[in-house]
């Protein structure tokens, strides 16, 4: 009741086999989300995930949860297309991880509306800007409400 009745549904950053998709195969959760007239919300990893989702593009995470799922249940995809410095690529390149590359021209043809922003920021570990995609996320729900 709470997912059919919510303003927003946001799905991911996250592990998509063992985080996201087994989320979405709980009885009923699926239906829920796809009768509920709030916004649908997909935040694209930054980071492909060694032995999980090697070489995945953002296209490829989608259809992922669609071969699971058998509905497109998302409105928006929030993806990062900034560059990630190469320094950077090469510290997670050795343990197996790529960027998640953004398939625009696959995408483009697609029922999901893009919002592709520079959303990485690097520290220790390479995460999203979280000022960046909460900013994108908030505009995204106030236009829909």
């Amino acid at each position: 009741e709470a997912i059919r009745n919510a303003d927003a549904i946001l799905l991911g950053p996250g592990s998509l086999y063992t985080s996201i998709l087994p989320n979405l195969l709980v009885p009923k959760l699926a239906e829920a989300v796809v009768s509920s007239d709030a916004i649908k919300i997909f935040v694209c990893n930054v980071m492909t995930q060694p032995g999980e989702t090697d070489n995945y593009t953002v296209n490829d995470h989608l259809q992922a949860v669609y071969d699971h799922i058998g509905i497109h249940l998302f409105d928006y995809i929030i993806v990062n297309d900034g560059e990630i410095p190469e320094q950077v690529q090469s510290k997670y390149a050795e343990k197996g991880a790529r960027p998640v590359q953004l398939d625009k021209d696959v995408l483009e043809g697609s029922a999901y509306k893009v919002i592709a922003d520079k959303l990485v920021l690097f520290r220790t570990y390479l995460r999203h800007d979280t000022d960046k995609l909460s900013h994108h996320i908030y505009q995204l729900v106030q236009e829909w409400i």
